[in-house]
């Protein structure tokens, strides 16, 4: 079966593995790097270079190809970062022709939410899932659309920025994105730490405190009987849930499909997301048909997402 470097670019660390795919994938080996996202565009992808040099050398293996999922709008098309607010040195940055240079490999590139989403599409337990929404919950939010089993990208590849849905209109809170009322602005790291901080204003009978406030640590407050910390998450997943109801009205999805370290909390964030699907879903037989999943892959997703991003480029290669 055929080894593809997959590498997933953060604005802090770049994740590297070689992915053996096939009807049952194999992560082969992982690396971790700085990301240094200040550097210069071409010393960053030497640096990724070295690191896919190194796990092919370590492991003997001979890749075909390298996909990548690299945050910020993507031209996937001509392999160009064309903006990355986490990588200010890779504007208009042609990566998939630099990353080629350095490898002597096909490259290709993609927005790492829709990477993730090809993730999960090619490799997870939704693999061939024909109609699926995937959201990743961290610092933001981001996502991806499988339509009749076609990624969803838009004019510009910048379709399903869905943590930028509305899903608040009276006082709604700030968004990076220089809006109001994202569901970023709920359900991303700062939106989680503010709904917190407003929860345990009212009830200060809490095992929470103001500097670990997490979602994984309001999660082990909650499954430890806290009040306050299911009452956060149920919040959250009220929000969450808005939104995943403008998804469903849209998309008509099988799958609603919940990656990123906030994933693990799935099981708290249902009851909330419960309530407003019953409240904002226009159809119940669309809103019972769609299932809502943590992914199998809360580890490996994003460097899978790469592998995948390269063989969504090249399906002659799988």
């Amino acid at each position: 079966m055929p080894t593809i470097a997959g590498i997933d670019i953060g604005g802090t660390t770049v994740k590297l593995a070689l992915v053996r795919t096939g009807d049952k994938h194999e992560i082969l080996t992982h690396a971790k790097i700085d990301t240094g996202a200040k550097d210069p565009g071409p010393q960053i992808v030497a640096r990724m270079a070295d690191a896919v040099r190194k796990m092919l050398a370590d492991t003997g293996e001979t890749a075909i190809g390298v996909g990548v999922g690299c945050p910020g709008l993507i031209n996937s098309i001509e392999g160009i970062v064309v903006t990355s607010a986490n990588l200010p040195t890779f504007k208009d940055f042609p990566l998939a022709a630099e990353l080629k240079k350095q490898l002597s490999l096909p490259v290709a590139i993609h927005n790492d939410a829709k990477a993730a989403c090809l993730g999960e599409f090619n490799f997870g337990a939704s693999k061939g899932c024909q109609n699926m929404v995937l959201l990743t919950l961290g610092t933001g939010v981001g996502g991806g659309v499988i339509a009749a089993g076609k990624l969803v990208t838009g004019a510009d590849n910048a379709a399903t920025e869905l943590g930028h849905v509305k899903v608040e209109y009276t006082d709604p809170a700030p968004c990076s994105c220089g809006t109001r009322g994202c569901i970023e602005s709920y359900v991303g790291i700062k939106g989680i730490a503010r709904i917190a901080n407003a929860a345990m204003a009212k009830n200060p009978v809490t095992t929470l405190t103001m500097d670990k406030l997490a979602t994984r640590d309001i999660s082990a407050a909650a499954a430890a009987g806290d009040e306050t910390a299911k009452q956060i998450l149920f919040t959250v997943g009220q929000y969450l849930g808005r939104g995943i109801a403008h998804f469903i009205d849209i998309f008509n999805p099988e799958k609603v499909v919940l990656a990123g370290g906030a994933s693990r909390a799935t099981p708290q964030l249902m009851p909330g997301i419960r309530r407003s699907l019953e409240t904002y879903c226009s159809f119940a037989v669309t809103r019972e048909r769609a299932a809502i999943v943590a992914t199998s892959l809360p580890d490996d997703i994003n460097v899978l997402g790469a592998a995948a991003v390269y063989l969504n480029a090249y399906p002659n290669h799988a």
